[in-house]
């Protein structure tokens, strides 16, 4: 019956890209495990990651090889596309999606597993999965969209008092054993002292560079629309190019740079704006061209522009700015984590552009209005910051070299 409906719900290629990209690799594994399942597992970690090498995965990947673990343990990364990159000692590559037996072979064997998106199912229970997540939650309402599996050993999250929110948007009781408070790897890139991640994009200097980074609203190769709002150009706030243009004139004379990193699914074919002096346009296409780190990028800028994202919400590990577009907050269709949003708001509420032009003359003169607020939001979402996330999660699992 389940095959059935697989078909029925997406079709004839469908179902068979589905059946190759997941099933066919689960059945390849389930007959190695029948000739490996009683022997020793092996020192290997597998790691999944948002966008290859970043996210928790890659800070956690970095801190293994800083700290040469993988003198002892062998590293695997599961990629969704193939690199020719020179890899450390003990490190490699295999696909992510797809059949294959040397992936299917590793994932009988080794000891550990951290994914941020993608969960595998363990094939032992000697074997223990991490899930790190790939975001620090948001505002936005996202419960009934993803299930942890009960193979899962760790869940992290960002502390104790959060954590009934959070735990309601993953469908988890808030006392489940498996959660631990340890923080996210990611953020360890904000601890970390290199601003060399911004020269990716521009080498020009400027008083202030802001990120802005709009949340997920169309597209994801399912017409899907998560606001009854039009975005005329493709992004909130504008009605026409002359009001971004106008913009661009703004930061101009204000020597301000703002980067517009949009959503990596977000629905391109409605984007009207393109590069000018003062505003660069990132598309997932182009981060990945430029190997450009979120959090790398972050921690170069002076201030953050979100929405319902849980880019703010990572954000306030910087301790920075924050101003957060809601002109469609009557028309976003998820709902939110809370009934007074307001109340979890770190910082400036945007909803027109001058508002925006507010914020950013804020920034510019560093009237840090929000500073209290903010680092009260930050004291309950988190339980550290010390950019030692990773550090704890060796410990977790017991990774050590002796």
């Amino acid at each position: 019956m389940k095959l059935i409906t697989l078909f029925k719900e997406n079709g004839y290629n469908g179902a068979f890209s589905i059946i190759w990209r997941y099933k066919t690799g689960v059945f390849i594994s389930k007959i190695i495990n029948v000739f490996t399942k009683n022997k020793p597992l092996k020192d290997e970690i597998i790691i999944e990651s948002h966008n290859d090498f970043d996210c928790n995965g890659g800070s956690f990947y970095n801190y293994l090889i800083e700290n040469h673990y993988n003198d002892k343990y062998k590293v695997i990364w599961f990629v969704r596309r193939k690199y020719n990159k020179k890899l450390p000692k003990n490190v490699y590559m295999l696909p992510l999606y797809g059949p294959s037996i040397k992936k299917a072979y590793h994932i009988c064997v080794a000891k550990f597993f951290t994914f941020d998106c993608e969960i595998i199912n363990k094939m032992r229970d000697d074997q223990i999965v991490v899930y790190c997540s790939h975001g620090a939650g948001g505002l936005k309402r996202a419960k009934g969209k993803m299930f942890i599996p009960d193979t899962v050993n760790y869940i992290l999250m960002q502390s104790k008092s959060y954590a009934p929110i959070q735990a309601e948007q993953w469908s988890l009781n808030p006392s489940d054993q498996r959660i631990k408070y340890i923080g996210y790897p990611s953020h360890d890139t904000f601890f970390i002292n290199d601003n060399s991640e911004l020269l990716k994009i521009t080498d020009k200097k400027y008083n202030k560079v802001i990120l802005w980074m709009p949340t997920f609203r169309k597209g994801g190769g399912t017409n899907r629309n998560d606001s009854l709002k039009e975005q005329k150009l493709g992004i909130p706030l504008f009605n026409d190019i002359t009001e971004y243009n106008n913009l661009n004139e703004y930061l101009q004379q204000n020597n301000v740079y703002l980067i517009i990193k949009l959503h990596p699914k977000q629905e391109l074919s409605d984007l009207c704006i393109s590069d000018l002096s003062n505003i660069k346009v990132l598309t997932g296409n182009s981060v990945k061209d430029l190997c450009i780190d979120n959090y790398k990028l972050m921690k170069c800028t002076d201030a953050l522009i979100s929405d319902y994202s849980g880019a703010a919400y990572e954000y306030l590990q910087l301790n920075r700015p924050l101003g957060y577009v809601l002109d469609d907050i009557n028309e976003y269709k998820l709902g939110f984590v809370v009934d007074d949003i307001h109340e979890l708001i770190a910082g400036h509420e945007i909803y027109t552009l001058e508002d925006l032009e507010c914020f950013i003359n804020d920034v510019v003169t560093e009237n840090d209005k929000y500073k209290k607020k903010r680092e009260k939001i930050r004291d309950y979402i988190y339980e550290y910051h010390d950019g030692r996330a990773s550090e704890r999660l060796v410990k977790l699992l017991g990774i050590n070299l002796d």
